[in-house]
């Protein structure tokens, strides 16, 4: 931990060394937001909306209770494994300790062990089925979600240490992406990049810009092009698809298609980030007007989903309930975001100091997954809370760390661009470094 006279940095610290210490009380294996729904009495309800709201309210009351009745056993998330590499690699950003670099590459050697056998390239999937209407995806099937995030933590080991092994790993994982991940066709000729191998027809914007970012990341690394040139329809599509406010559905529907309609007319909070965030990468890879100026009014957007306070609003015109995960992207997306977007620092800032008294056990530390306005879900998803927020955590101190004043108060209003001198330059030699090793 390094010294501050910043009480926001220093309570930052604070609790991403409480998160480390968890992780290496209990480890990664636990309970998870959605493997309740793998039971067959929950499966059975999935596909009837007012039976799955029902008894996805009946497992947040009594969220423990409910998979102890079950027999739900405890899993290990490769999601959890590959943010918790992204975390330390971070971390390792600001202290070039050699522990950062080896808990990094623990998560990273467990994930390379757990991969996804009999496909082309590398892959990993959720150790629990999941049902919708018109979607089943069994336990341990290939999702791009959390193939794209292992992707982003071997692609960061890379860059950082150079070393054959992780440039091997990114390519391999590309090969998955580019041979074995289905892409959609939408009646209008758009193309989307699948949610999973199998059995999931939906076509998810953050998801589809998760595998697009992976891929522009790719490109530029080796210099090919194939990569991008794969990748660019598919950005299009999700870019075609911001609302006139800013904002992006949770994913596209059209008629014929055998998932909810409802479901992909959502605009949550958390979704929101991760778009932004895929985005904004992109534009550092080759920046244009059009592209910022997609980032600037989603993050316009964005940025009502939060009251004064750094409260969380779950989605667009519903407070409640307040998601953990909604928490930590409040943190990672405008970090990141405060680069070009200053405001965005603020923020992060406020969630970070909300979430911190509002969502976690005051005594042990351990995090809640839901508040609601007269009751609070009291269960610690290692995956779905505790991974994203150290992840999250890592990111802001990584960009704030040596930040010396207080933010003193949420000024939102004043959400503007603002290049980074450094930015066109930055990525022009990064560029040409790459290509030559």
């Amino acid at each position: 931990m390094k010294e501050t006279n910043n009480p926001d940095v220093a309570l930052a610290w604070e609790w991403i060394e409480e998160l480390d210490a968890w992780v290496e009380m209990h480890g990664l294996c636990g309970y998870d937001r959605f493997d309740v729904k793998d039971h067959p009495l929950f499966r059975s309800l999935q596909t009837v909306r007012i039976l799955r709201k029902l008894s996805s309210g009946y497992s947040e009351l009594f969220p423990k209770l409910t998979r102890w009745l079950l027999r739900v056993k405890k899993t290990e998330n490769p999601k959890a494994h590959a943010l918790m590499a992204l975390g330390y690699l971070r971390l390792h950003k600001i202290e070039p300790e050699q522990r950062h670099l080896e808990q990094a590459e623990k998560h990273l050697l467990w994930l390379r062990s757990q991969r996804v056998a009999n496909i082309d390239g590398w892959a990993w999937g959720y150790p629990f089925a999941y049902t919708g209407k018109g979607v089943h995806v069994p336990a341990n099937t290939p999702v791009s979600v959390v193939t794209a995030i292992a992707g982003q933590a071997f692609l960061s080991a890379y860059q950082i240490t150079q070393e054959e092994q992780y440039l091997s790993a990114i390519l391999q994982i590309a090969e998955f992406f580019t041979e074995e991940l289905p892409r959609w066709t939408t009646k209008k000729g758009e193309l989307c990049f699948g949610y999973a191998l199998k059995g999931d027809p939906r076509k998810v914007h953050n998801a589809n810009l998760l595998v697009t970012e992976y891929l522009y990341h790719l490109s530029n690394i080796t210099g090919e092009k194939k990569y991008k040139e794969m990748a660019q329809p598919a950005l299009e599509f999700s870019l075609k698809a911001q609302n006139e406010n800013g904002s992006w559905y949770y994913g596209y529907w059209e008629e014929g298609d055998p998932s909810e309609k409802e479901l992909h007319k959502i605009i949550d909070n958390h979704h929101t980030g991760f778009v932004l965030r895929s985005i904004y990468e992109i534009y550092k890879l080759e920046p244009n007007e059009m592209l910022k100026e997609k980032i600037l009014k989603g993050f316009q957007y964005y940025a009502t989903l939060f009251d004064e306070f750094g409260q969380p609003h779950f989605a667009e015109n519903k407070k409640w309930p307040v998601d953990i995960h909604a928490c930590a992207e409040g943190i990672l997306c405008p970090s990141i975001l405060a680069e070009v977007i200053p405001a965005a620092h603020v923020l992060a800032v406020f969630v970070l100091r909300w979430a911190w008294f509002n969502m976690r056990n005051l005594k042990t530390g351990e995090l809640y997954y839901r508040r609601y306005p007269f009751f609070v879900s009291k269960i610690t998803f290692p995956r779905w809370g505790v991974a994203w927020m150290f992840r999250a955590i890592a990111e802001y101190l990584s960009r704030f760390y040596e930040v010396k004043e207080r933010v003193e108060r949420l000024k939102m209003q004043a959400i503007r661009w603002m290049e980074p001198a450094t930015l066109a330059g930055d990525i022009s030699q990064s560029n040409s470094t790459e290509k030559t090793q």
